[in-house]
């Protein structure tokens, strides 16, 4: 499957965002006196969850676009959803379960992506479509 300029170009505005959201989650355990190896890879690899959910979501979008029919496309649609959800959880839980990881590190980061829209839209990069405003 060839990607689409658009899911390329949206992942990569999300990937930035939640680049500089790990940045800054990294600076705010630094300044609290917090910052470890641990916190480190744990927000590393939680911004790479996020990045690649996002990622997924739009190749998800991309195939269902590409002639789906109506159901067939909810059906995938659902199923995408739900595995992507249950990365996330299993991550979460990892965290929680290995010492090494913070929890905390590893969560933030998965709140990136909608912070990066959310951004992009009050800054007038991203604006949503006349329907839905």
């Amino acid at each position: 499957m060839k990607i689409a300029p658009a899911v390329k170009k949206e992942t990569g505005h999300i990937a930035l965002g939640t680049a500089i959201g790990v940045v800054l989650i990294l600076i705010g355990f630094f300044v609290v006196k917090q910052f470890n190896s641990g916190v480190l890879v744990s927000a590393i690899i939680g911004g790479v969850v996020a990045v690649l959910n996002f990622f997924i979501l739009g190749l998800t979008v991309q195939k269902i676009a590409n002639g789906e029919s109506e159901e067939r496309g909810r059906k995938w649609m659902q199923f995408s959803y739900n595995m992507r959800m249950l990365v996330m959880v299993i991550w979460l839980i990892v965290a929680l379960a290995v010492p090494f990881f913070n929890w905390v590190a590893a969560l933030l980061p998965l709140l990136m992506p909608r912070l990066t829209i959310a951004v992009m839209q009050v800054t007038g990069i991203y604006k949503k479509p006349e329907s839905e405003q």
